[in-house]
């Protein structure tokens, strides 16, 4: 206890320590005793001063005093007061909330009281028939646009009248009798007008898509009927459909019917084939028939009319202009023809395109107009332009069918099956899907017989055989490989064309048809080449054909076919053999030589490297005294055998090339040291000397 006392003395002594009037007393040295008496006196005198200064100022408090409790009752006084205001607010309140729940209710009851009036006005609107209306819809002639107008009213009502009716409403009750006649009215003129119409297609030479026409600006009287009077729009529905469906088919019928005959039914027959024999091959067995029985017996096509057969010149214009006019059989029929007045004719392709463009036109104009006319679409559209155009594809596929199974004439009908494609992609750009089935159809008529007709040009080739041509044969380019060139050329060009993706796509077949005439053709070189006895003679023979090839290939294509590059490849491989083969002739020594030493010093045969030294010596000798006239007999010699410049410019330039190439490896195997001291060395000429000699004979060329 005793020590808590002191503990709080002495914090009390800090404290008071740090007060600045002690700090002072003790610092200046004063008897702090005398000190605590002064400042004892000093608070006494001012605590004197103060009771004094209290006493002077007392009137002045008992002043402020009596005016505190004067405000004190005026404030008393406007409490009562706000105290009062708040009471009354309070009931104005309360008297406002229900003026706002008054005026709600008020609002509510004009607002449904507008909308039943605005309702019943539009009812009665609905309902209400009004004399112009009757007196439009029963006089005014129903191609006027009023009358199209009041009859939009005139439907609307009806349909407002039924709903109205289903409720019981009296206003609808008064008005549907009136109504129903007026109904049965309009729908007897509104037939009336569309069967008269449609007689109207029936006429002999109408033009039918004048009263096609229009009936689209009238198509809501259709629209009308059917909601109206099903099975009166059933029966408009069903004329039309009998109606164009006999149009299109007698149309049609008869249009083909008169093209067919315009085709040339004799320029291509069964013995049109690759391997056919050419009939300029029997002029000299005719002129014995001739001097032997007196007179010419019948001949048949000659052979120029056959070279047609395999070329494609300007038909494939059918393609390319496939939207051009149609034929008009009666103005196609007369004409000149190769010089001579008469009857003029087609190849079947022209007659195809006529044909199956004026179908595809109109058939799109005629599912365009059902879909807008009769309101349909997707399946209901194509079964609607099936019963109308049916018929007429139906026909059309008979008489495919019946020309397609006699004809030989593979390259209109490969052209024909490009013409399908592009007519079907010409159908979906007009958004037509209807002749998607026939088109399909057309193809797996004509694909088949395509098919066949390459199928027995390959047989032809594959069955033919050149021993019986013997006496014909030389090292010139074979009519058979020219017309298969000619051929794969305007199978590859048509196909070209072919750009447009579709489901029908019959490439890879396409590619196995040529890939494998190709193979046959190839075998059927072979074995016109086995005919010489030289193998130089048959290299010449198998390079002029495939020259042959590869020129109209390159001729008729716009890009390089897979054909084309085999031939290439084949070409390039019989040059180099060819190249080979008359150097060897010309300058035997110096092959043999250049070939035996190279394989010596590959394997290092040093020793028998040595042993030829005298052989060298007869090669340096051999070479100096005859290259010139050995590089004149070249250039003669290739000169004579390919007739095609480009050719043989390409095959004389291989040759000296590849002369010097073997003259820089015989100067090299000369280097070695074997050869070093033979003496003829010095008697050879410089290789660029060579090359200068060579460079001549180029242009000679």
């Amino acid at each position: 206890m005793e020590d808590h006392c002191d503990s709080q003395i002495k914090m009390d002594l800090k404290v008071s320590l740090k007060d600045s009037i002690i700090k002072e007393a003790l610092n200046s040295g004063v008897d702090l005793r005398q000190y605590s008496q002064q400042v004892e006196q000093q608070l006494q005198e001012v605590e004197l001063v103060s009771v004094q200064d209290y006493v002077n100022q007392g009137t002045s408090l008992a002043q402020l005093h009596s005016q505190f409790t004067q405000c004190d009752a005026a404030l008393e006084r406007m409490e009562e007061l706000l105290s009062t205001f708040r009471s009354q607010l309070g009931g104005l309140s309360s008297d406002i909330l229900q003026l706002q729940h008054q005026s709600a209710q008020l609002g509510l009851r004009l607002s449904n009281r507008q909308a039943a009036r605005s309702l019943a006005g539009q009812i009665i609107d609905d309902l209400v028939i009004p004399e112009v209306l009757i007196k439009h819809l029963l006089e005014t002639p129903v191609t006027e646009p009023v009358f199209s107008e009041q009859l939009i009213i005139l439907q609307a009502k009806l349909a407002l009248s039924g709903d109205h009716h289903q409720r019981c409403s009296r206003a609808a009750q008064d008005v549907v009798p009136v109504l129903s006649a007026l109904r049965i009215k309009v729908v007897e003129r509104l037939r009336h007008f569309l069967l008269l119409k449609l007689q109207q297609l029936r006429r002999p030479l109408a033009n039918y898509q004048l009263p096609q026409n229009s009936l689209l600006k009238h198509k809501n009287f259709y629209h009308f009927l059917i909601t109206q009077e099903p099975e009166i729009a059933y029966e408009v529905r069903q004329d039309y459909v009998q109606t164009m469906s006999k149009l299109y088919f007698s149309y049609f019928k008869s249009y083909s019917t008169r093209l067919l005959k315009l085709v040339d039914s004799n320029s291509v027959n069964k013995d049109d084939v690759l391997g056919s024999e050419d009939a300029s091959l029997g002029a000299a067995a005719a002129a014995a028939a001739r001097s032997l029985f007196g007179r010419a017996a019948p001949s048949g096509r000659n052979s120029s009319s056959k070279s047609t057969v395999f070329t494609l010149g300007t038909r494939i214009e059918v393609v390319t202009n496939l939207e051009a006019p149609v034929l008009v059989p009666h103005a196609a029929a007369t004409g000149t023809s190769a010089g001579h007045k008469g009857e003029t004719k087609y190849s079947y392709e022209i007659v195809f395109r006529s044909q199956h463009y004026a179908l595809a036109d109109n058939a799109c104009r005629e599912y365009l107009f059902l879909c807008e006319f009769f309101h349909v679409e997707r399946a209901p559209a194509m079964e609607l332009f099936q019963e109308v155009m049916g018929k007429t594809c139906t026909i059309y596929m008979k008489f495919v069918e019946e020309y397609v199974s006699s004809c030989y004439d593979s390259l209109a009908l490969f052209l024909c099956i490009q013409m399908v494609q592009r007519l079907q992609y010409l159908c979906h750009k007009r958004a037509v899907p209807a002749l998607d089935f026939y088109y399909e159809s057309l193809v797996s008529t004509l694909w088949p017989r395509f098919e066949y007709l390459v199928q027995a040009n390959i047989q032809s080739v594959r069955e033919c055989d050149p021993s019986r041509l013997y006496s014909h044969i030389d090292t010139r380019p074979h009519y058979v490989v020219r017309r298969y060139a000619e051929y794969t050329s305007a199978i590859s060009a048509i196909h070209e064309h072919n750009s447009i993706t579709s489901a029908m796509d019959w490439t890879p077949r396409l590619h196995h048809l040529l890939s494998t005439m190709q193979e046959e053709v190839e075998g059927f070189t072979l074995r016109l080449a086995a005919a010489f006895t030289k193998r130089k003679d048959q290299l010449v023979a198998l390079i002029n054909n495939y020259d042959l090839m590869l020129s109209v290939m390159t001729e008729r294509n716009r890009e390089e076919s897979r054909e084309a590059a085999r031939c290439k490849e084949l070409l390039s491989a019989r040059i180099s053999e060819f190249v080979e083969e008359i150097l060897f002739f010309h300058f035997e020594g110096l092959v043999r030589f250049v070939k035996d030493c190279e394989v010596m010093l590959t394997r290092g045969l040093n020793e028998a490297l040595r042993s030829e030294e005298r052989r060298a010596t007869q090669t340096i000798n051999s070479f100096m005294a005859g290259w010139k006239k050995s590089l004149d007999e070249i250039n003669k010699e290739i000169l004579n055998l390919f007739p095609n410049f480009k050719n043989g410019t390409n095959i004389l330039q291989a040759t000296l090339t590849q002369l010097v190439e073997y003259y820089h490896r015989f100067q090299k195997i000369l280097t070695q040291h074997p050869f070093r001291n033979v003496p003829a060395r010095a008697d050879l000429i410089n290789i660029h000397q060579l090359m200068v000699e060579v460079r001549r004979y180029k242009p000679a060329f």
